[in-house]
């Protein structure tokens, strides 16, 4: 992780979220931690986004993904509504079980002038260790 501070805040990445985002809040997404191309969002555990058998949807962990790596997207000048989702591929490595809620990390590999490639990892919070499913995004900086 590099140790340089971001250049936002993660109560102004959750303001721009509650006032832009609203998919955010209805599936009860926050963001919790934000460092130099970092963002960590945190999922709050919600029975209405389990299959019968009590299964997280893979439709949430998609969606942490998209908003992890938007926020990791702000950590260089600031919350800028200028990039747009290019191409989001996720793998599911095991069930999200546990019953309790999710995290998800999301890491810029590559900033270009009009790419950005990212990599989000998710995890239970109580097995912190084990990846339940991992996502690559390309997004575009819109001019």
């Amino acid at each position: 992780m590099d140790t340089t501070a971001a250049e936002v805040t993660v109560a102004e990445v959750n303001a721009f979220a509650a006032e832009q985002l609203p998919f955010c809040a209805g599936l009860g997404l926050t963001c919790e931690s934000v460092a130099l191309d970092e963002a960590v969002v945190r999922w709050l555990f919600d029975r209405r986004w389990t299959r019968p058998v009590d299964f997280v949807c893979g439709p949430v962990m998609m969606a942490m993904a998209d908003a992890a790596v938007y926020f990791a997207c702000f950590t260089r000048g600031g919350v800028v509504a200028l990039a747009l989702t290019n191409e989001l591929k996720t793998t599911f490595l095991r069930p999200a079980a546990g019953g309790g809620d999710l995290l998800c990390r999301a890491r810029i590999l590559k900033r270009g002038r009009k790419v950005i490639y990212a990599l989000a990892d998710i995890v239970e919070e109580a097995s912190p260790d084990r990846l339940v499913a991992q996502a690559t995004a390309t997004y575009v900086v819109a001019p």
